[in-house]
């Protein structure tokens, strides 16, 4: 099957942004899991975090959660402290709040810039 939607992902320190665009198949979410799992392997090692931008996302499928599940199961189990999501529009709010249990008490920022902010002061160790 053809992928639905794309991302990016940036690392920055120990900072993870991904940036989610359209509707996504369990394809396109399986992708995105490898794809995280593979570009993180340099900062797992110490601890680090995750910024998730869904304001351009438009959801998915029962089958999406999954690979997400298990991304952040993984993430977790590998020195990831916190993951915050960037402004979600509707459905992946509605997502969010359906299968939201695997990110623990997840945060919910209206900018990039705002969950750097955060994850500075309340998360990242001091250096």
């Amino acid at each position: 099957m053809r992928l639905h939607g794309s991302f990016n992902i940036i690392i920055e320190g120990n900072v993870l942004t991904s940036h989610f665009y359209g509707p996504w198949n369990f394809e396109q979410t399986k992708t995105y899991q490898l794809e995280v799992m593979k570009r993180a392997e340099p900062i797992i090692n110490k601890p680090w975090v995750r910024i998730v931008d869904l304001s351009q996302w438009e959801g998915g499928g029962e089958e999406v959660v999954a690979p997400l599940v298990q991304l952040q199961e993984w993430a977790l189990a590998n020195n990831c402290l916190e993951i915050v999501f960037v402004n979600p529009p509707l459905v992946p709010s509605f997502m969010l709040e359906k299968y939201g249990d695997p990110y623990g008490d997840y945060k919910v920022v209206k900018s990039v810039e705002e969950a750097k902010d955060w994850l500075n002061s309340h998360v990242l160790p001091k250096t």
